[in-house]
């Protein structure tokens, strides 16, 4: 790592990618520009920008001074090649986020560095850089052609190795396939490695003004959002309200996966034919739906205001009681084999266990997979209320939150989220002893 290009700004970069649920994969995943209609997937350049920027800002190294003529030049090659890759990555950064917010990439004239002028051109830093790397290894031996006034036909120029006295500053020696063009053109190129990292700095320092950028963008779509009423018709049934918000909140991209997973249950649930119940669970089941009820109303304002609060009555939807812990696999083999994410056998033993432990009731097995689901969520909602989760002093899950730079360990305990402590050692570099620390 290089201290001019500082690894905590492109973790920063990646936090504010995914704030806001997301906002940035779930705008740019089918983006679509007033200039083209047909969307295309930004958000995966956006990805591979911000992989490669990670893999070159904390792998890249000043090239040292070697005796060997050889590996000093491959290794001058290669830091080129990192600083072009810094470079590339910024800049289609700020294409791809650029092409919503239509702002303008800083630097992109600029001729502040170098001052740089080569066949009788005077040369943009970026493209300046470009011929440097051709000349010092990427393309030295290719000859790619150019263009001169005075010359009937392309010109191809080719470079010597690199050398360097001191690892500071490197040097090739041009040459040509014309004679005329070498004497004029040719003849020792030097380049200075400060210049290429305060280069490079100057560019990847853009990046907090991008992130500006993705937060005005998201201002903007939220505030258009809003301004568009989401449709109820509260005379129809629950499924074709819930139907009506889910449309409207797939078509807004910032509301379109938020609490979708609950939603789609609860309209499952929905769908079922009661009359597979008994009277006895029947009864039970329509008092959960009508607790359920009050979802509708506050997904509606999620949907109006792009809200991403945690609300709790989704809460509902999940499995919190004691009992659910205590026989925690069973139910949930049975939850998956009921709503088809297994196969039948495991989900059909674990639904048997539970009848025989008396807390199913045995019609369970003859429940379509829709109606089982719910009647297992109906009898956890009301367990919950007699015997609600009981967490003991030392339960406890610890994450690794690798996002964060250094890496961040989330511990969940008695119900609550502590962020305890930095781990600053790189997840891959952890050993076993450091995993049984982690998780003892």
């Amino acid at each position: 790592m290089l201290s001019e290009l500082n690894p905590q700004l492109i973790h920063d970069f990646r936090k504010k990618v995914h704030e806001n649920n997301n906002f940035v994969c779930q705008y740019f995943v089918d983006f679509k520009s007033k200039y083209d209609e047909e969307g295309k997937d930004i958000w995966s350049k956006i990805c591979s920008c911000m992989d490669w920027l990670t893999v070159a800002i904390e792998g890249i190294e000043r090239p040292k001074y070697n005796k060997n003529m050889n590996c000093s030049s491959l290794e001058f090659t290669h830091f080129l090649v990192t600083i072009d890759m810094i470079i590339e990555a910024v800049n289609h950064l700020w294409i791809a986020i650029g092409g919503a917010t239509e702002s303008k990439q800083p630097y992109i004239e600029d001729r502040s560095i170098f001052q740089a002028t080569e066949f009788d051109r005077k040369y943009t830093d970026e493209k300046y850089i470009k011929e440097i790397r051709s000349w010092f290894g990427v393309h030295a031996v290719n000859g790619n052609e150019v263009q001169l006034d005075g010359f009937k036909k392309g010109i191809r120029f080719f470079s010597s190795w690199s050398g360097s006295s001191n690892g500071k500053s490197f040097f090739i020696q041009l040459y040509s396939n014309n004679r005329r063009a070498e004497e004029k053109y040719g003849g020792t190129k030097k380049i200075d490695v400060d210049c290429l990292v305060k280069f490079a700095a100057l560019r990847y320092n853009t990046l907090p003004q991008l992130m500006n950028e993705i937060d005005l963008l998201y201002i903007n779509v939220k505030k258009e959002l809003q301004k568009l009423k989401v449709q109820l018709d509260d005379s129809k049934s629950e499924l074709a309200q819930l139907q009506q918000l889910y449309r409207q909140a797939k078509e807004r991209k910032l509301t379109s996966e938020h609490y979708e997973d609950d939603i789609l249950r609860y309209m499952s649930f929905l769908r079922c034919d009661l009359n597979e119940l008994q009277e006895r669970e029947k009864e039970l089941v329509s008092d959960y739906l009508l607790e359920l009820k009050t979802i509708i109303p506050i997904y509606k304002n999620i949907i109006q205001e792009v809200d991403h609060s945690e609300f709790d009555v989704f809460e509902n939807l999940h499995m919190r009681s004691q009992i659910y812990a205590d026989n925690s696999y069973d139910f949930s083999k049975t939850l998956e084999y009921a709503e088809g994410h297994s196969k039948y056998g495991s989900g059909d033993i674990s639904l048997r266990i539970l009848i025989n432990k008396e807390l199913l009731p045995e019609y369970s097995v003859e429940l379509s997979g829709p109606c089982l689901s719910l009647l297992i969520h109906a009898l956890d909602y009301r367990h919950n209320k007699s015997h609600p989760r009981k967490f003991k002093k030392s339960e406890f899950v610890q994450i690794i939150d690798d996002i964060s730079y250094p890496p961040v360990l989330i511990t969940h305990e008695n119900g609550k989220l502590i962020i305890t402590e930095q781990y600053n050692k790189d997840i891959d570099d952890l050993t076993k002893e450091d995993l049984k620390d982690i998780w003892k």
